[in-house]
């Protein structure tokens, strides 16, 4: 079923569950910003406003503050990502037609998340210890939805935009774990060697 979302080209995106803060100053989505508070919807963020077929994050605002008349920082909380199919850039801000996507496969096991956790725990602990400003974030397993675990254990590690992109793209469930499973041990190969 394809749905459409006002569109912030903000060259990112986010993982489900992930929380994140948002400048905006272009007139455009500022006005997206308004419409969003004032209808209580959601929008979608994503790398750019050209590619057909990018994945895109839908996020819902928790929080906002005024800068000054001509700026706003957004707190924003992905809901879902989705599949972008058009974007219309001929109304008052930009709004993209998207597929929603659904994941396929089978979680990883609570013992191999836990194993995973413990894995970004350390790497985490690694990047502090050689001097890099990080916060040991809080974990919490959540063994009735390990797929949401999953994701929330993504926005945890430290990556690149291309990293995000490549685990974003997976709608393979067991694909995405071993990507990051995969990720996170290379970061501790190289740590230790």
């Amino acid at each position: 079923m394809i749905v459409e979302f006002p569109f912030f080209g903000a060259g990112i995106n986010y993982f489900p569950t992930e929380i994140s803060a948002l400048r905006v100053f272009e007139p455009r989505y500022l006005l997206l910003i308004a419409d969003s508070i004032k209808n209580q919807k959601t929008f979608c963020v994503g790398a750019n406003l050209e590619s057909i077929g990018q994945i895109v994050s839908e996020v819902k605002i928790i929080e906002h503050q005024d800068i000054s008349n001509a700026e706003q920082i957004v707190i924003v909380k992905c809901m879902d990502i989705h599949k972008v199919t058009d974007v219309n850039l001929q109304k008052e801000y930009p709004i993209c037609s998207t597929n929603e996507i659904i994941d396929v496969g089978l979680p990883p096991s609570v013992d191999e998340l836990l194993k995973l956790q413990s894995d970004i725990k350390k790497v985490i602990s690694m990047l502090i210890e050689q001097g890099i400003d990080l916060q040991l974030p809080d974990f919490e397993i959540d063994i009735e939805s390990r797929i949401i675990s999953l994701w929330n254990l993504c926005t945890k590690v430290p990556m690149s935009v291309e990293m995000r992109n490549k685990l974003l793209s997976h709608n393979s469930i067991d694909d995405r774990f071993k990507e990051i499973n995969n990720y996170v041990q290379r970061i501790l190969k190289k740590s230790f060697n």
